[in-house]
């Protein structure tokens, strides 16, 4: 069944899930960094050893994210989520009963190996319920809930935090992975949409051997749009990361608020961004439907995007004016989500829907690389320095830095029309009648 005329109430039904459980996912992020000060406190823990715990949670994140992305090809979408948010709600639970540092490592490792295909997973879910030139507008709402997890839920874990500690605040989130799963339980199903292999693509994917699925798979993902869709994804990363775990001890030690104002600050860049999110993701849409081409409409827009963001992050240690720094936060942390959305729209434009979930796995993969090395990067940077503050802006600033050059290669070598004509074109591909439906379809 590939209309989905009678499902589309449904999909939105699923949207709002997804919407949720991204909260979850990034409020289970979050946390660490809104008790990075009480926890090092307690445990007596450096910046730089803070620094390697935090970024524990990325250790296991890309593989599971390739793996996922793998099985997803093959298994139901639906049972695949109720899998990862049961396994990463149980990973927080040990912290109830032993709170040291090493159960703190594994237990943070665990939850990113469960967390890691999250994103993925959801987006491709997501798609068995959208068109490809309906996808940009869901998505962008879908991506809004990573920034309400930041930031609009952050005043709620600060106050479990303030009034019952830090282990209260990671047994609310896993308890409300739980409730998710038992609501998912109920509402999901599995969209009609999917490509299937034609009879030619079959007889010939008999013939190919591991090598030669291997190479299918390393062309798309060395092209042109895939590398211009990833380079943006890992310096917004670089961003997130310092969100999630840095910025509430920057505001802390640097700026001198306190944890309550603190929680409150992290709201801004979410109520940006869930204004600014489906309003990019609704002009790229709108611009497509106007004959812009999807190269110019999401990619050069994206890039543009992320380069404003870096700006911002480079700007926030350098402004004096209070006022000025809280625009500079609230600009650097909240556009830079319409990257996410803007990269999987775009890389699902070169692949068939029975390839996207492994190659959004890899590619999403190699983006959150920058999260396992952020955090320790940014621990040594505040202790190599001659002060804690000093070490805060100076990593800051590289990080601007970044993302200022991510922005502008990503915007640059994006080219989803060219890379399909080079797929189609390549000698011995078996996707070419998928794809050259899906550029009828994108255009439409």
């Amino acid at each position: 069944m590939n209309d989905i005329a009678a499902g589309s109430a449904r999909r939105w039904v699923i949207v709002a899930a997804l919407f949720v459980l991204y909260i979850i996912n990034f409020a289970d992020k979050t946390v660490i960094g809104l008790a990075a000060e009480p926890i090092m406190r307690e445990m007596h823990l450096t910046h730089a050893e803070f620094g390697r715990i935090a970024s524990s949670f990325f250790l296991l994140f890309a593989a599971s994210t390739v793996v996922v992305g793998i099985i997803a090809n093959h298994v139901k979408t639906r049972w695949i989520l109720v899998v990862m948010v049961i396994f990463w709600s149980i990973s927080q639970l040990p912290l109830l009963f032993v709170t040291v540092p090493a159960t703190l490592l594994v237990s943070r490792i665990l939850l990113g190996a469960a967390e890691g295909p999250a994103y993925t997973i959801c987006v491709h879910s997501l798609y068995k319920w959208f068109r490809p030139n309906e996808r940009t507008l869901p998505t962008a709402i879908f991506s809004v809930g990573g920034s309400v997890g930041i930031g609009i839920i952050a005043p709620l874990v600060t106050w479990v935090i303030v009034h019952s500690g830090w282990r209260a605040a990671f047994m609310t989130l896993a308890g409300s992975g739980l409730v998710w799963v038992a609501v998912w339980l109920v509402v999901g199903r599995e969209g009609p949409l999917a490509d299937k292999p034609d009879a030619r693509t079959r007889a010939s994917s008999l013939t190919l051997t591991r090598a030669d699925q291997f190479g299918i798979y390393m062309r798309m993902l060395f092209s042109r749009t895939c590398l211009g869709s990833i380079l943006p994804g890992f310096v917004v990363y670089v961003s997130l990361t310092i969100a999630t775990i840095w910025l509430p001890s920057y505001l802390e030690r640097v700026d001198n608020y306190s944890m309550r104002e603190v929680g409150f600050i992290m709201i801004l860049p979410s109520f940006l961004n869930i204004v600014i999110s489906p309003l990019l993701g609704w002009w790229a849409q709108h611009m497509q439907a106007r004959g812009v081409s999807m190269r110019h409409a999401v990619g050069t827009l994206n890039g543009g995007i992320v380069a404003i963001s870096g700006v911002a992050l480079l700007l926030i240690p350098v402004l004096t004016t209070r006022w000025m720094e809280l625009v500079a936060v609230t600009v650097a942390f909240s556009i830079t989500s319409f990257a996410f959305s803007a990269g999987v729209a775009l890389v699902s434009t070169i692949v068939p829907s029975y390839r996207r979930g492994a190659l959004l796995g890899i590619s999403g993969a190699m983006q959150t690389i920058a999260g396992l090395i952020t955090p320790i990067a940014m621990g040594y940077a505040i202790d190599m320095s001659s002060s804690v503050v000093d070490g805060y802006r100076n990593g800051m600033m590289i990080a601007g830095g970044l993302v200022i050059v991510g922005g502008l290669l990503g915007a640059l070598l994006i080219d989803p029309a060219g890379d399909r004509r080079r797929f189609v074109d390549a000698a011995g591909t078996e996707d070419s009648g998928v794809l050259e439906r899906s550029a009828i379809e994108s255009s439409i």
